[in-house]
């Protein structure tokens, strides 16, 4: 078997079993009305992550009716017998219609033994697999798919095309599904398929950066950010005391005449943290825009601090004195030589600029690598 084309039936159920794990303990009962082209009869299961049966249902005349249980929306796998076919599926609201092609079927064979994965399902009335073939279509992923069913049956030259165009659609995807989910969670910041499909995105991505993940952590609300999904990633944070609704963690850290700063003194202002350093081009290229952001808030309440990363106070002090900030700066700590920053460290900031959003009761309200999303939190917050 081309070995592309079996990693890809491997991946296609992986999908399953990861995302199965981010449950809670919420149970929805569930009915599915099915019907399947290509099987007369047999018997449909749905089956827990650990691979329990959760029920089963006759097929009779290509047709059945499934009810059971789910723990959270998300997927679910399901088997048919005879003929040990199989395929993931959503299930994430109370009535659900499969409409079930085994046509384009791919084939993995284990001890002489053919386990069919069914690939056409087409879901009725789930709003996370509504979302979910948007976003596989639009980044690419369901071309890929259909490509890995072809392999098969093609000749060394088709192959080699085929496998190269797969390659090809794979090296666009990190950026298209960055730039597809964060649309999505602009428009639907409360969506549990939003949140499903960002961890589904960000466990293919090849940079786990922590900004980018609390910077997209922080767009999401209500149901979502409520969901097991949204914890699951969190716990991926290095810093998980710096999380949005949570208290910021205190610091005391030096100006440059030497005086302390402590965070928790600034109580009772809106206070945004800039973490940067003079050796960052794209740091330094934001200050106009904070130097903006400072004049035009500052009356209104918001204090800003700057964190610098230098590890030598010369190099930070000549920075200073050419950009002229006229908010606080002052300078992390370093443990040690080749340590990362000490409050760096603490707000899981492993790449500047990064900024931090804080309300008037120490909560942190937002944390992004990206100064436009926090330009347009003040706005919303000084209305």
């Amino acid at each position: 078997m081309n070995k592309l084309y079996k990693t890809t039936i491997f991946l296609f159920l992986m999908c399953f079993i990861i995302h199965a794990k981010a449950q809670t303990d919420k149970i929805t009962t569930f009915t599915i009305d099915g019907k399947i082209k290509g099987i007369d009869s047999g018997i449909i299961y749905g089956l827990t992550p650990d691979q329990k049966i959760v029920d089963s249902a006759v097929i009779v005349k290509g047709k059945f009716i499934l009810n059971g249980k789910f723990i959270s929306p998300g997927r679910m796998l399901f088997k048919i017998k005879p003929g040990n076919w199989m395929f993931p599926a959503f299930v994430d609201v109370s009535h659900i219609s499969f409409d079930i092609d085994t046509a384009g079927t791919m084939h993995q064979y284990s001890n002489g033994k053919d386990y069919p994965v069914i690939t056409r399902v087409n879901e009725i009335g789930s709003p996370l697999a509504d979302a979910y073939n948007t976003y596989a279509k639009e980044t690419g992923q369901e071309e890929y798919l259909s490509l890995a069913g072809k392999l098969p049956s093609m000749n060394k030259d088709s192959a080699a095309y085929l496998t190269s165009k797969m390659a090809a659609i794979q090296k666009s995807f990190p950026e298209k599904a960055k730039s597809w989910i964060a649309n999505y969670v602009r428009l639907n910041p409360m969506s549990i398929p939003g949140i499903f499909i960002f961890n589904e995105i960000f466990t293919q991505l090849p940079d786990k950066s922590t900004p980018y993940l609390s910077s997209m952590l922080s767009k999401f609300t209500g149901d979502a950010k409520a969901s097991s999904y949204y914890q699951a990633l969190y716990s991926r944070l290095p810093g998980k005391s710096v999380l949005i609704g949570k208290i910021a963690p205190d610091f005391t850290l030096l100006k440059r005449d030497s005086t302390k700063v402590t965070l928790s003194s600034t109580r009772g202002s809106i206070v945004l943290l800039d973490f940067w350093a003079s050796w960052c081009v794209p740091c330094r290229a934001n200050i106009p825009a904070l130097k903006k952001v400072y004049a035009k808030y500052h009356g209104k309440g918001l204090e800003l601090i700057g964190i610098s990363d230098d590890r030598k106070w010369s190099n930070w002090t000549k920075a200073l004195d050419e950009e002229k900030m006229p908010w606080t700066q002052v300078i992390d700590r370093f443990p040690a030589p080749n340590v990362p920053a000490i409050v760096g460290e603490l707000y899981g900031t492993h790449t500047i600029p990064y900024y931090v959003l804080i309300d008037q009761t120490g909560k942190i309200i937002a944390a992004s690598g990206d100064e436009r999303f926090i330009t347009n939190k003040l706005v919303e917050l000084f209305r």
